[in-house]
């Protein structure tokens, strides 16, 4: 009997340590309350305190609706990316980095991570194509409105630069080197057009706060 207890015990997940608070409190820069609230709706809808693969890209799919079908992929990484243990689930914890640098992290931080999802992949290599859809893809995923003619005239110049055509491949390290070790192109590839409405970017954002 006390070995039956013990199993559904063990599906309760503990509550937040002070400890684990203030942690938590000072990386997010969220409130401590605010902390406690999030861990709330998060215990029940993942009552035994973490996401398996599976539930996280479902999770994402639910928000992203049609367009998730063409990134699962991408939601596969950005699951490797915050699973910082690699225990293949993520916790509270790391949940909640996600959420919150996906909502109140900077279009730097943001781009930033875009870049780490990739990177130091050996023999990782992009035509200029692929790389268009990957990161209007990608921004749509960390819903970071974007200009199509400036990613396409970044990708030129960088393959332009490297002495590319428009058959040639580049590898992800090094396209990733040249706008990082490069401020102008960084900020170009987030610059947007003026004439364009990114309003639709914005609403995701709020669908995201009711997990």
């Amino acid at each position: 009997m006390g070995s039956l207890f013990s199993c559904f015990q063990s599906k309760i997940p503990q509550s937040l340590t002070t400890q684990e608070i203030n942690i938590l409190s000072l990386k997010t820069k969220l409130h401590p309350k605010d902390i406690q609230e999030w861990y709330l709706r998060f215990v029940h809808c993942y009552p035994y305190g973490f996401l398996t693969r599976q539930q996280f890209i479902k999770y994402y799919q639910q928000l992203l609706d049609e367009h998730s079908i063409k990134i699962k992929g991408l939601i596969k990484e950005l699951f490797d990316v915050f699973d910082l243990n690699k225990d293949d689930k993520l916790d509270f914890s790391e949940f909640l980095l996600l959420n919150v640098l996906t909502n109140d992290g900077s279009i730097d931080d943001k781009l930033n991570l875009i870049f780490l999802l990739y990177y130091n992949k050996k023999g990782k290599t992009m035509s200029r194509d692929e790389l268009k859809e990957f990161l209007r893809n990608i921004f749509d995923l960390f819903d970071i409105p974007s200009s199509k003619i400036h990613i396409n005239q970044v990708i030129n110049k960088i393959f332009e630069k490297n002495s590319l055509n428009k058959h040639d491949r580049i590898e992800w390290d090094q396209f990733v080197k040249e706008i990082l070790n490069d401020d102008t192109l960084f900020q170009e590839l987030i610059s947007l057009d003026f004439n364009q409405d990114y309003s639709q970017h914005y609403s995701f954002i709020q669908t995201y706060q009711t997990f």
